[in-house]
């Protein structure tokens, strides 16, 4: 069955079709609501959060606009904005007193080579406010001022947060180069 009738269905109040839309697509919208909480179970909360307002909304959704998928990421991000604005004031900013230093020593091919899950493992190591604005600024593509509004900081805080937020993002994904090549090393000794 494809998507313009499982959501058709969906609209009729199937049960059946529900549950086929939840299992098509419930690994992309835990991964969106991973990218912006720690925990698993957190994200589970708030992946049944999108979904709510999926099945809430079906009938907004115009085939004719655009696909399935690009509608569905738009409502689950904006479930997931409506929660940080909801929070936004107990976020905290973390300002390590020594940002790492930048290796050279890894390739741009070492970088290339890196998983997602690898990826999400370690922006999920950021503190809270740097891997919202990671998230905001890069998948969601909002512009500073924006992630200002949303979080009830300044453009400038942001920009420097972002930044900052960058740096403990790629010494994240150089540790994590560097423990796979050693222990690429280690076998191959």
């Amino acid at each position: 069955m494809d998507t313009r009738d499982l959501v058709k269905y969906c609209i009729q109040g199937n049960k059946e079709a529900e549950n086929r839309l939840f299992m098509r697509y419930g690994n992309k919208v835990y991964t969106i609501c991973l990218r912006y909480v720690r925990q698993k179970p957190d994200a589970k909360d708030l992946m049944q959060e999108c979904f709510i307002s999926l099945f809430k909304n079906l009938s907004k959704y115009d085939a004719e606009k655009g696909a399935f998928e690009g509608w569905m990421y738009r409502v689950c991000t904006n479930v997931v904005l409506k929660k940080i604005r909801k929070k936004k004031n107990s976020i905290s900013f973390v300002f390590p007193d020594i940002l790492p230093e930048i290796s050279e020593k890894l390739l741009k091919e070492d970088f290339d080579e890196i998983s997602t899950e690898v990826l999400l493992k370690t922006i999920q190591e950021l503190p809270e406010g740097y891997r919202q604005i990671i998230n905001l600024h890069i998948f969601e593509g909002l512009k500073h001022t924006e992630i200002a509004n949303c979080l009830g900081i300044s453009a400038s805080t942001s920009r420097s947060q972002y930044g900052r937020a960058k740096k403990l993002l790629k010494a994240g994904l150089e540790n994590q180069i560097a423990k796979k090549i050693n222990n690429e090393e280690r076998r191959l000794a």
